[in-house]
């Protein structure tokens, strides 16, 4: 077979849960220019478009759960928004509404939604446009059941049906999905583009496709389904998940079927004789250029203090693993329902090592200026 060879280049370095830097950006081209992004980063749960996100204000408890997944102040421009009763004269709080479906008044009515509009003073926000003189916005409850809010997602599930009926949007509680953030849109990853995640130490594996955003220098924001099937005792703290994306990989209309793309991608870079670097680079968590040996991650605790913090799985100062070491091993196993060869790739690399070992190589020689003695007696 005729081996290719993939090109590595270093692009970024960013951070990802609690960590402000730590995660590589190695990209990997193809010689058609077809590109494989990897990386290893910590978890961040996404619970964007869960039916249950949101639960409708209570009063009573104002900064609790109420049945539902997350806290209302988190669908807000502000982590620790209050839901006060607002002065008088005063129509709206500082922070605006971000995760979740939200109107002002004459939006709703114009959209015939105004009976799912919650137009209680605690929730009138800043509209989207950031204007104080413009009016207020407030949440819509789901049409279907008003104990919640319509949590949202970047991308569109279902265009058919009503944007406050919940299978409008892509469900965080059953889809595989991951949040497209600066870094990585930068690289040209899009809604629907596809990839995989695998959790390092155990090689539990899932295939993703991007279907919402996020904000910051970031990445590793995962649907909460994904987050679950890969730690689900909550401990994702301490344990890196190897990443490689599929920039422009995105099927038209955009669907939630990885499998057939993720498998022809993967047969291709099982061609690339030098494949095996890009493995050992998921399992070792570092650049293409190795890391320094004093590299350092620093982290945010729970205090919001910084510290400077060493996952126990992420090997420092290290070099892409070799094709010998557990790392590597069980990247490259997880990797093989999804399409990778082993096998052909081993015989690439081993095509490659023939065709660039030196050999012996005579030199022909000049017999222009040879002059041959003539015989004796002659």
């Amino acid at each position: 077979m005729a081996y290719i060879k993939l090109a590595f280049d270093d692009v970024a370095e960013v951070g990802s849960f609690h960590r402000d830097s730590g995660t590589y950006l190695v990209r990997a081209t193809l010689p058609n220019d077809r590109t494989a992004i990897v990386f290893s980063a910590v978890l961040n749960q996404d619970i964007d478009g869960a039916p249950n996100c949101y639960a409708r204000f209570n009063p009573a408890s104002p900064t609790g759960l109420n049945g539902g997944l997350d806290f209302l102040r988190h669908a807000t421009s502000d982590e620790n928004a209050v839901f006060n009763t607002l002065p008088p004269g005063v129509t709206h709080h500082a922070w605006r509404w971000v995760g979740l479906l939200s109107r002002t008044h004459a939006q709703a009515a114009a959209q015939g939604i105004l009976p799912l509009l919650d137009e209680r003073p605690e929730l009138a926000a800043l509209n989207e446009d950031r204007n104080p003189a413009s009016p207020p916005q407030f949440p819509l409850l789901r049409d279907d059941n008003n104990g919640f809010y319509i949590s949202t997602t970047s991308c569109v599930r279902n265009s058919a049906a009503a944007v406050t009926n919940p299978a409008h949007w892509w469900d965080a509680s059953t889809v595989a999905y991951g949040a497209k953030t600066p870094p990585l849109v930068d690289l040209g990853v899009d809604c629907g583009d596809f990839g995989i995640a695998i959790r390092r130490d155990t090689g539990v594996a899932s295939s993703f496709f991007y279907a919402d955003h996020g904000n910051g220098n970031k990445v590793g924001e995962m649907s909460r389904s994904l987050f679950r099937h890969l730690f689900p005792a909550n401990d994702q703290e301490e344990h890196l998940v190897a990443f490689v994306v599929f920039p422009g990989s995105r099927l038209r209309p955009m669907q939630n079927n990885p499998g057939p793309t993720l498998r022809t991608r993967l047969q291709e870079l099982s061609t690339a004789a030098n494949v095996d670097t890009m493995i050992g680079l998921m399992a070792a968590a570092c650049p293409y250029s190795g890391l320094p040996a004093a590299e350092q991650i620093y982290v945010m605790d729970d205090v919001r203090r910084f510290r400077t913090h060493r996952a126990p799985d992420l090997d420092l100062g290290a070099r892409p693993a070799g094709i010998r070491s557990t790392g590597y091993r069980t990247i490259a196993d997880a990797l093989q329902p999804f399409g990778f060869d082993p096998v052909v790739a081993a015989a690439a690399a081993a095509e490659a090592a023939a065709a660039e070992r030196p050999g012996l190589k005579i030199e022909p020689m000049n017999l222009g200026n040879i002059k041959i003695p003539d015989p004796p007696g002659v």
